[in-house]
C-alpha cells in the first residue's frame, strides 16, 4: 500500500493523489507507524488534500508513540513552531531527544541545540558537544556549526581556533553559505590562517551563488537552528 501511495504521489494529478492518500490511510489504520509518517507528511503539506497541521501532528504522535524515528523529530519541530499544536519547549526538546536516540541525525543536531542552550531543559554544554559530533559524522551541518562555535567560544569544549576554523572549513564545504562567508573573513583578515584575498574572494563567490541555506530537516518539517 505505501509503495503504491509512493507512486501516485510522484504523480501532478489531484485524483492520483487523493488515491495515494487513500492508501496510505489504509495502511495507516492496519497500524503501521510508516504509513502513518508519510500520510501525516501528505496533510501537513496539503498534497491532493487540504492542509491540516493537526490531523498531521496527530498521526505524528501515533507513530512516534510506536518508535518512529522520523515522526519523533518531526513532532518536535510542531511543538517548537507550534505547528498544529501548542507551543512548548519542554515537549519539543523531549522529542528531539527521542529522535536522536533513534539514530535521525537531524534530532541530534537539534537535541544538541536544546542541551546547548538550555532550551526546554537543563543546559548540558558537553553532552551537547557529544550529540554534535555524533550528528557532525553523518554529515549535518547544523552540528558542525555547533562545533565551530564552540571550540571558538570554549563552550562545553577547550577553547581551540584551529579546531574551531577546522568545523567552519568542513560546514562551508558541505554547502553552508553562513560558513563560507566566516571562511571567507578568516582568509581576508588572516584569522587563524594566512591572509589569503584570492582564498577570500573565492569564499564569496561561492556564499553569493549559494541558494539560502535550508533547516536541514527530515522529510518535510524544517528544524533548526534559529
Amino acid at each position: 500500500m505505501r509503495d503504491l501511495a509512493s507512486l501516485l504521489l510522484k504523480s501532478h494529478v489531484r485524483r492520483d493523489q487523493l488515491e495515494a492518500a487513500d492508501w496510505l490511510a489504509e495502511a495507516a489504520a492496519s497500524g503501521d507507524p510508516e504509513a502513518m509518517h508519510r500520510l501525516a507528511c501528505v496533510w501537513f503539506a496539503g498534497r491532493g488534500v487540504d492542509q491540516d497541521c493537526r490531523e498531521a501532528v496527530a498521526l505524528w504522535q501515533a507513530a512516534a508513540a510506536s518508535g518512529h524515528a522520523d515522526a519523533m523529530y518531526d513532532l518536535a519541530v510542531c511543538y517548537r513552531d507550534g505547528r498544529g499544536i501548542f507551543k512548548s519547549k519542554i515537549r519539543s526538546s523531549l522529542w528531539f531527544r527521542r529522535a536522536a536516540q533513534g539514530g535521525r541525525a537531524e534530532a541530534m543536531a537539534a537535541w544538541g541545540k536544546c542541551l546547548f542552550d538550555g532550551i526546554g531543559t537543563r543546559t548540558d554544554e558537553s553532552a551537547a558537544i557529544d550529540w554534535w559530533r555524533r550528528a557532525a559524522h553523518r554529515g549535518n551541518i547544523d552540528a558542525m556549526i555547533g562545533l565551530a562555535v564552540a571550540a571558538g567560544t570554549g563552550r562545553g569544549t577547550d577553547l581551540d581556533q584551529v579546531r574551531s576554523l577546522m568545523w567552519w572549513k568542513r560546514a562551508a564545504n558541505a554547502g553552508s553559505p553562513a560558513a563560507m562567508l566566516v571562511m571567507a573573513a578568516h582568509c581576508e583578515m588572516g584569522l587563524g590562517v594566512i591572509r589569503d584575498a584570492a582564498a577570500a574572494e573565492h569564499w564569496y563567490a561561492k556564499a553569493r551563488v549559494a541558494d539560502v541555506e535550508p533547516m536541514v530537516a527530515g522529510g518535510l518539517v524544517l528544524a533548526l537552528p534559529e
